[in-house]
């Protein structure tokens, strides 16, 4: 059985690939990120343009790296944010097919497949 780690302030509803739906709530720990801008040219308007990449923050970097000592194999999934600053560590969510555009309350994830950065 896969264990899931949220780490996210909210809880997420899963649904596995038998149908059932169920709720993972949040672990109390919070993984984030600073957003840190890249130049990346000139727009012919003349705007500014930027690349936007996510980097951990040392206080989500301390508390993943205990979730992952003490939660061997297990999946954290977080924010696409959160997933971005640590690849490979943290996952972002993919919603089941037929829930992409419903409101959070009603939105249900996949336990079988996750987005990696």
């Amino acid at each position: 059985m896969k264990q899931i780690i949220n780490t996210t302030p909210h809880p997420i509803t899963f649904q596995s690939v038998t149908g059932e739906a169920y709720q993972v709530p949040p672990c109390g720990i919070l993984i984030n990120a600073r957003p840190v801008e890249q130049p990346a040219g000139t727009h012919p308007s003349g705007a500014e343009l930027v690349r936007t990449r996510f980097v951990p923050d040392s206080a989500s970097a301390e508390a993943l790296a205990q979730l992952e000592a003490e939660n061997p194999g297990a999946i954290i999934v977080g924010s696409i944010i959160a997933a971005q600053a640590f690849p490979g560590r943290v996952f972002a969510l993919v919603p089941v097919p037929g829930f992409e555009r419903v409101p959070p309350a009603e939105k249900r994830m996949r336990d079988d497949k996750f987005t990696v950065f």
